[in-house]
């Protein structure tokens, strides 16, 4: 849902009991037993509305629903003998209105803001009764001296419109009586049932299974803080997912929208297979930092496009799509469009659940769903998976031109072994990230940054285990061209451009320092 510009155009539909009102279902049977009807108490412990209160809501009777009441709760013992209900009137409406326990005055003071401070239209839309309404109307809307008529410009009674939720008919004349000068209509209720039924007929709603939640999540989801999301694993963050971002930024930019982007702290394999080794074209601090790049703004007003790291465990796999839209993206980071990669899926696995799925959900929900398009560089479909493929084969220039950018390796110089050194090359020794996926073991044209410089530096890498020295751990080991001095300890970031050669082993020290020789003079 898209916030209207101007807040008279947004209706705010507010559900009575839970979301306004704090209910007590123990009070109201021990005050139905202490008065002699105990024996209807399961219809509050049940929430059941057929029959005794059923008619009430839909405009029956207070004398109707007392004389029910009494009725139900006489009994003959085992001896044949009746025992009526002796229960006053006066007695039940005590007993049934102590369900009630107040609303709170926060609560009011946020909807006399939402109405008179930002200008929204409000009401209230419940399946109330006269018993209740009027217990209200008496001690709760009284808050700072003020009325029900200061809080809400419209009030939607179902025992005064003889209609109840979730039946269709009380949504489609609350849009009736709300006419043409409302764009949106938002409804805030406690039943899962009720908000599907009202989003059926074109209505957005917020759940709120608590009437806690609202308060502090109601804000971010009518303001301009509005996200349009894109969601994945994001590997590589190749020309594929930056296509995508791309598109993402246009959108949120003609809908006034701010966009971010949505990843894990881990593989979800690695959350069910714990012998599972994942081996990630980039490690999660290297993804993090190019989705920000990739969304880092044009304008000032941009400035709160943002990367959000979701954490993945089994809880979390085990959310249903929708609710995962619902809690997740509209809730907690007020998403409105969701743009989806051409073969991206989320939430609990489920077979039958498709795009169409989640766009059916996003008209339920109010968040608008789109798919991008997939992005060809000829022939070939960029895609992670791809992308690691060619890596393992050692194709960086594929790579490369999937990625956008050259395959890179990040990590701290340690000390090596320094059989380089001893033969005229030395080397700047970096230890594997782990889950990074390596190439194969050979000798790479590289390019090098070191940390606390602006410069590209030539180098020749060798990624390998040393045969030639009987080694068996894969090093990674740079001679950057030209240069002298001590990064012990500093960071540098390995690119690979292209694999001169395989990894081979040589009698010779002397042997393998010819062949470097060679290998060089294919990168000056």
């Amino acid at each position: 849902m898209m916030k209207s510009k101007d807040c008279s155009k947004t209706l705010l539909l507010f559900d009575f009991g839970t979301v306004l009102t704090g209910l007590s279902k123990q009070r109201c049977i021990a005050a139905l037993q202490k008065v002699g009807c105990g024996r209807i108490a399961y219809y509050v412990d049940e929430c059941r509305q057929e029959d005794l209160f059923h008619e009430l809501e839909i405009g029956g009777s207070t004398e109707s629903f007392c004389n029910e009441a009494r009725r139900q709760s006489a009994y003959t013992d085992e001896m044949g003998v009746l025992h009526p209900c002796g229960a006053t009137d006066e007695q039940i409406i005590w007993a049934w209105n102590e369900l009630l326990t107040g609303v709170p005055v926060e609560k009011l003071r946020m909807i006399h803001h939402l109405r008179h401070d930002l200008g929204y239209r409000t009401a209230i839309l419940s399946n109330t009764n006269k018993i209740h309404w009027e217990k209200a109307l008496r001690e709760y809307f009284t808050a700072d001296g003020l009325r029900v008529e200061d809080y809400f410009d419209d009030i939607f009674l179902s025992y005064q419109m003889g209609m109840i939720k979730p039946d269709d008919d009380i949504y489609i004349e609350v849009k009736r009586r709300a006419g043409q000068s409302i764009e949106n209509i938002l409804f805030i209720d406690d039943s899962e049932k009720n908000c599907r039924a009202a989003e059926r007929n074109g209505i957005h709603a917020f759940h709120d299974a608590t009437g806690e939640r609202w308060m502090t999540a109601l804000m971010p989801w009518l303001n301009g803080d509005g996200k349009a999301a894109v969601i994945g694993n994001f590997d590589g963050v190749h020309r594929g997912h930056l296509s995508v971002i791309n598109t993402l930024r246009t959108l949120a930019t003609e809908r006034h929208l701010t966009p971010i982007a949505l990843t894990f702290d881990c593989h979800p394999r690695s959350v069910f297979q714990t012998d599972f080794h994942p081996e990630f074209l980039t490690t999660i601090e290297e993804r993090v930092s190019l989705l920000h790049a990739a969304l880092q703004p044009e304008r000032d007003d941009d400035a709160m496009a943002d990367v959000h790291l979701l954490h993945f465990d089994k809880e979390f796999a085990a959310m249903p799509a929708r609710q995962f839209m619902a809690d997740v993206l509209r809730d907690q980071l007020g998403v409105r469009l969701l743009l989806l990669g051409y073969d991206n899926r989320f939430g609990r696995s489920n077979p039958e659940e498709n795009f169409d799925t989640y766009r059916q959900y996003g008209r339920e929900l109010g968040i608008e769903v789109l798919m991008a398009e997939p992005l060809d560089i000829g022939e070939v479909r960029v895609s992670s998976s791809h992308i690691r493929a060619m890596v393992k084969q050692g194709c960086m220039e594929e790579v490369s031109e999937c990625l956008g950018y050259p395959y890179s390796i990040k990590g701290t110089v340690v000390h090596g072994y320094e059989e380089g050194r001893k033969i005229g090359f030395p080397t700047a020794n970096i230890l594997p990230p782990e889950g990074k996926l390596m190439p194969p073991n050979g000798v790479y044209e590289s390019e090098v940054v070191i940390e606390g410089e602006e410069r590209t530096r030539k180098g020749m890498t060798n990624i390998g285990t040393r045969p030639t020295y009987n080694g068996t751990d894969v090093t990674i080991e740079t001679n950057i061209l030209g240069f002298i001095g001590n990064i012990y300890g500093k960071v540098i970031t390995v690119k690979l451009k292209r694999m001169i050669r395989r990894e081979m082993t040589f009698d010779t020290p002397e042997d393998l320092r010819r062949q470097i020789e060679k290998d060089r003079a294919q990168i000056i």
